[in-house]
């Protein structure tokens, strides 16, 4: 027979305790433990008892002790433990539950502590709550055990443990003793793996879905307990740091300025625990309570904008909260604020990206196409990714803009070139994917019908300054895009123009359709010789030469004779084709001694394209640090502002491709996009090409990339200008 000797330590309930004929009262608890045998307190059980896992409710412990066992574990810790829980009273009369902790280090360690106590309960002198019990710091209990006795189960107990789902509930008639619920609970927590949790003969738990089995301690009790687990959530395994995730948590919550080390604490605590969990714990700080009644303080707030910040999913139903509370609008504040602290505090934690960060973008990439589900959040939407100092906001004009113009652009790619497209959607969660399939067929068929349920999507990026998407999404929910929106993106005017591949139509006001007409009209071209003519004034020549060839065709008549003559004369013949007169096209207004100022597009050499395409990846880069990115510093504008505005100066797509992807056909059409620009910029009045040669290559220094920044510049200070039509005071 083995034996060994096993130290039980112990503290009790801290309490201000006063001597009575009949035994003791409390004059108020302390704040601190008292009688303990080891200093400090292990943090994985003042933890669990932070976290109520041995508590009962208050006042339900009944005269004969109630016991609570567990396995805690923390930070590395692992004990096992037991509460005995008696009644006791204050000097007022009152009752209140006193507890006694008795606790050993390892787990599946409970029935030595129970092995320990069985002697004294036979001798009656059960370890109660006992405040004039003095016990010493490093003078703990010990005992000499002997290997674990096997414990029997009666057949009915079998029965319970084999036939129910924990919690089981040993009713309280039934003979029993704590070392048969150990037994039993040990047993169901090695079903899922989880820590041994029992109660023997309580009153009431505040948590009894957290044990696995429970024997009560009366019929009453039993019907409180079936009736409070039957109203409780399915609880999960206990949660490993959650009094330090609850006291970061209100640290957080309770003052504008937020700590580095609590923001740390739930950065490393997000993968670790479950959703399920952490709605446990955000309800038990009073989410819950504030959703339901519209408590709408500092501290909720910010207690709820960091619920959605963690917890994705519940995105939306923040912002239908922060929006219900109607005019006052300071509670916005408070969350902008609050997102902004938590967003700087993200840039000092060092290592792999932040968590905080792929929730935030998880939760900008769920909530965008939910307003097709939801319509009625927009409004909350639009301040949620446009507010300044938002944390949401950040991620989205950073990152999640840039993917959207990127899946739009492949997509038609797609459509266009299925075997050669091999980059992947950016958004791919599962509410972009569905959106992705369901917007495609607008490449594959371009007169499908109109879906007005994606209007809330197109007002959304028209108010968040992103006109291609905006203008994307208006085509796809009614066939027509808003002038205010159309002229962002288009340079020459006019009903018509091409986003994503898509041929979009500009909403035109009866009032202005006959002169779109006339404009339009006046705008077409007709290619005469070498020159691009006006169709209106080709129109007009020809009428003025009909008009005259009718008149001169009745002159033939009468004058038949005479030109019969002519033709026969001799000096009439010296001008026949082939002398030195030439006959003038009285259509061509070309002059002869200068060659056309325009020039037409011409298909890159396949050698030039070829050397070009080897260099790219300094181009894309000369591009992306020389042109965007000091162009955004210059003028302070979001990065996808720029690219776009990059994008219809070149009338060339996917940039994020370009940049990152492995797509040939991609860089090829970009090549192709600045040869043709440096042909422009290159290409002198007399028809020659000065100094440089169009390449297809930007490089660092180079006259292209002057040209390119100047362009942009004006291009997008020109559209930073106020519309003298634009209306004020939207909050948006």
């Amino acid at each position: 027979m083995n034996s060994a000797t096993v130290k039980i330590y112990e503290f009790s309930t801290g309490i201000q305790a006063e001597r009575t004929p009949d035994g003791w009262v409390s004059r108020g608890f302390t704040g601190e433990y008292m009688n303990k045998t080891i200093d400090p307190i292990p943090v994985a059980i003042q933890s669990a008892i932070a976290n109520r896992e041995f508590a009962v409710a208050e006042g339900a412990s009944s005269d004969e002790p109630a016991i609570i066992g567990r396995e805690v574990r923390s930070g590395g810790e692992v004990w096992s433990a037991i509460a005995v829980v008696t009644r006791g009273r204050d000097d007022r009369g009152r009752s209140a539950s006193m507890y006694r902790y008795f606790f050993c280090e390892g787990l599946g360690n409970l029935w030595k502590i129970l092995a320990w106590m069985e002697p004294l309960r036979k001798a009656g002198r059960m370890p109660i709550f006992n405040p004039f019990e003095t016990k010493i710091v490093g003078q703990p209990n010990q005992y000499q055990v002997n290997n674990q006795p096997a414990i029997p189960l009666k057949t009915e107990l079998q029965y319970l443990l084999i036939n129910n789902e924990a919690p089981i509930i040993i009713s309280s008639g039934q003979p029993c003793t704590a070392s048969i619920i150990n037994e039993m609970a040990a047993a169901k927590a090695n079903e899922n793996g989880q820590p041994v949790a029992w109660a023997y003969k309580a009153e009431a738990l505040e948590q009894p879905r957290s044990f696995q089995v429970i024997q009560p301690a009366s019929e009453k009790a039993e019907q409180l307990l079936r009736r409070a687990i039957a109203s409780t959530p399915q609880y999960t395994a206990p949660i490993a740091g959650e009094y330090e995730l609850k006291s970061a948590i209100k640290g957080l919550i309770s003052r504008d300025k937020v700590k580095l080390d609590q923001v740390q604490a739930i950065e490393t605590a997000i993968n670790q625990i479950q959703d399920n969990d952490w709605e446990a714990i955000f309800n038990g700080q009073g989410a819950s309570q504030a959703l339901k009644q519209g408590i709408y303080s500092p501290q909720m707030v910010r207690l709820l904008t960091l619920r959605a910040i963690v917890i994705p999913e519940r995105l939306p139903e923040f912002l239908d909260w922060m929006q219900k509370r109607g005019k006052q609008e300071d509670h916005y504040q408070v969350s902008d604020i609050f997102q902004s602290e938590i967003k700087n505090s993200i840039r000092e934690i060092l290592g792999n990206e932040p968590k905080f960060i792929l929730k935030v973008t998880q939760g900008v990439r769920l909530i965008i196409p939910n307003l097709v589900y939801q319509p009625g959040l927009l409004y909350s939407v639009v301040w949620l990714l446009s507010s300044p100092s938002g944390f949401w906001q950040h991620i989205y004009s950073r990152q999640v803009a840039g993917d959207i113009d990127h899946d739009l652009s492949l997509i038609n790619q797609r459509v266009k070139y299925p075997s050669n497209s091999k980059s992947q959607i950016l958004n791919n969660d599962e509410s972009w994917r569905i959106l992705s399939s369901e917007l495609q067929i607008y490449w594959q068929q371009r007169s499908y019908p109109h879906q007005e349920r994606y209007q809330p999507l197109a007002d959304l990026f028209g108010e968040l300054g992103n006109p291609r998407i905006a203008a994307f999404f208006y085509h796809v929910a009614y066939g027509e895009v808003p002038k205010n929106i159309f002229i962002k993106i288009s340079n020459q005017g006019g009903l018509h123009s091409t986003v994503y591949g898509i041929t979009i139509k500009r909403k035109v006001p009866l009032t202005e359709i006959l002169g779109v007409l006339i404009q339009e009209f006046f705008a077409v071209t007709l290619p005469i010789g070498e020159i691009d003519m006006p169709l209106w004034f080709a129109l007009f020549i020809l009428l003025i030469f009909t008009s005259s060839g009718f008149g001169v065709g009745l002159m033939v008549g009468s004058s038949g004779n005479q030109q019969t003559t002519k033709k026969d004369d001799p000096a009439q013949k010296e001008k026949e084709p082939g002398s030195s007169t030439h006959s003038v096209n009285p259509l061509s207004t070309k002059k002869p001694d200068l060659p056309p100022v325009s020039i037409t597009k011409n298909q890159i050499p396949k050698k030039i394209e070829d050397e070009a395409l080897g260099k790219f990846a300094d181009t894309i880069r000369v591009i992306d640090e020389e042109v965007v990115k000091e162009l955004q510093e210059e003028l302070v504008l979001d990065k996808i502002d720029i690219i776009n505005e990059l994008k219809s100066l070149l009338k060339v797509e996917n940039y994020a491709d370009a940049k990152n992807g492995n797509n040939e056909l991609t860089k090829r059409q970009w090549i192709e996009a600045i040869y043709e620009y440096q042909r422009m910029k290159y290409y002198n009045i007399k028809g020659s090409y000065e100094g440089n040669k169009a390449d297809g290559v930007i490089e660092t220094k180079k006259p292209t990339v002057d040209n390119l920044k100047k362009d942009l510049r004006d291009r997008l200070q020109k559209k930073e200008q106020p519309s003298p039509t634009s209306s004020s005071g939207n909050r948006f």
